[in-house]
């Protein structure tokens, strides 16, 4: 297919970026790994990078800074080789060639396998999560802040090991269904869930059957449940965006793909092991986080519908205050939990709890229905504007101020007021938000910068990304797009 003659006119910048982008990677390196001997360093840069990366005596201090010249696994072998050190594909790839056109240079990079601290798995480190000096010297658990990220500084400059024996993953859809052991050899969620369905074991794989603490006759009956009880929840084109808090082995939001929904789904990294691991192997998009004393990394106003089962109020309910801010105005919030439909004194107390703080929003209570199985659940939906905020009797939590909530959520405290909705009540509003996929285009009020020049912008990021996607990366890249489930999309802009 004939490329446009404007992108044609990209290619070069491209390409020039990318060359850039690699000789940047590769020249730091070159004289220390050409002119030095294994494990010699020749010029300050590469003496500071190895300062930087030695371990400190004790354990402790190896979780923090995640770096080891011969890390040693949990069974007590090395990692990679006796110096526990690897050669990466682009270290040793095409080289660099010299200014005067002469034979290449071979750069030879060569990274350090990551070491952890003692009660870490080496195929399982985070370095932000791991970072036990840091969770060490905590001063308090309560609000979850051992399960927050903490990046050892400075950052380390290692690989994490893969598991044994590990293969190419399953592709998808199958692996929705089922993924090697062998790559996420995790075996006590199998045992500790299995009353739930989450997962089993069957030979060399790990399979999903569907169930979970709150569908445990499965996720597809669970998900035409809501649909039955709510007719407005529209899966895939009223509701295309969820977040699934708490979300297990993701189920929910696997199966929510079928219903041209895209869920993000999050859990923190706990006692549960690799959940999201298990989730991510699936090809199930997930993150590990938890809402502790932190924002999510979300802009406000972010999601359609906010799901939560075997959530409780806690905090003083700054975690409920938080997926307020996510979730857009007239998004709904689906509360599957044991206080929705137990009597038990604890269950009765949350329920009671939730009930003050919902009014204390102005969140409505949509439906409250059990299905066949007992299991309740209740559908709350978040005020379509700021103005009935205003009017409740009692300004508790307050309204932010300007200076209040921030744009930049990453590393911010959780809010304890509310924000103004960007969504007023004219009438231009009242469909709001646009149904899919007619709001791909639709510019939204909370739009950082309404003016002219950025609706521009917008318009033109809009043209050109749906031109290189179909003209380039369908057609010009050696890419096999039918087996791509997951796409990290860095520096995203607006998403087009």
């Amino acid at each position: 297919m004939a490329v446009p003659s404007d992108l044609r006119k990209r290619r070069p910048l491209v390409l020039s970026f990318s060359l850039f982008l690699l000789l940047s990677a590769l020249l730091p390196h070159a004289p220390s790994a050409v002119d030095a001997k294994p494990g010699e360093s020749t010029d300050a840069t590469a003496k500071a990078e190895e300062s930087a990366s030695r371990p400190d005596a004790t354990a402790d201090a190896a979780g923090d800074s995640g770096n080891g010249e011969s890390p040693r696994v949990d069974d007590g072998s090395y990692a990679d080789g006796a110096e526990g050190k690897v050669s990466t594909g682009a270290a040793a790839a095409e080289g660099v060639v010299d200014g005067d056109g002469g034979d290449e240079v071979v750069a030879e990079v060569r990274w350090e396998t990551c070491r952890v601290g003692r009660g870490v798995s080496a195929a399982d480190y985070i370095p932000c999560l791991d970072n036990v000096k840091a969770i060490k010297g905590l001063r308090s658990r309560r609000q979850m802040e051992h399960r927050e990220r903490h990046c050892p500084a400075p950052p380390p400059r290692c690989l994490v090991r893969l598991p044994r024996e590990y293969r190419p993953p399953v592709p998808w859809p199958r692996s929705c269904d089922m993924i090697w052991y062998n790559n996420v050899p995790h075996p006590k969620l199998v045992e500790y869930k299995k009353d739930q369905n989450w997962v089993t074991k069957s030979g060399d794989y790990l399979v999903f059957p569907g169930g979970g603490t709150q569908f445990k006759a499965g996720v597809t009956r669970y998900i035409q449940f809501i649909e039955q009880i709510m007719l407005a929840i529209q899966w895939g084109t009223h509701t295309r965006t969820v977040l699934d808090v708490g979300c297990g082995v993701a189920s929910f939001g696997g199966y929510l793909l079928d219903r041209n929904v895209i869920t993000m789904s999050f859990a923190p990294k706990d006692e549960h092991e690799a959940q999201i691991q298990f989730a991510l192997e699936r090809g199930i998009p997930a993150f590990l986080a938890v809402i502790g004393t932190q924002k999510l990394p979300f802009p406000d106003e972010a999601f359609d519908v906010v799901h939560c089962a075997r959530c409780r109020v806690c905090a003083g309910g700054k975690p409920l205050l938080e997926l307020n801010r996510v979730l857009r105005p007239g998004g709904f919030y689906i509360w599957s939990a044991t206080p929705v439909y137990c009597q038990e004194k604890r269950d009765q107390d949350d329920w009671n709890a939730m009930v003050t703080l919902t009014k204390s929003i102005c969140w409505r209570t949509v439906v409250k229905s059990q299905d066949s199985n007992g299991i309740g659940v209740v559908i709350y939906q978040k005020p379509t504007s700021s103005s009935f905020y205003l009017e409740r009797k009692t300004n508790n939590p307050p309204m932010c101020s300007e200076k209040d909530g921030s744009c930049f959520p990453w590393y911010s405290h959780l809010d304890t007021c509310l924000l103004s909705t960007a969504v007023s009540s004219s009438n231009e509003n009242n469909s709001w938000p646009i149904l899919w996929p007619e709001r791909l285009n639709v510019k939204y009020l909370s739009m950082p910068d309404g003016s002219a020049s950025t609706r521009e912008k917008f318009d033109a990021d809009t043209k050109y990304r749906k031109q290189v996607i179909s003209e380039i990366y369908f057609n010009d890249f050696p890419v096999n797009w039918s087996s791509v489930r997951n796409v990290m999309d860095m520096n995203a802009g607006s998403g087009g």
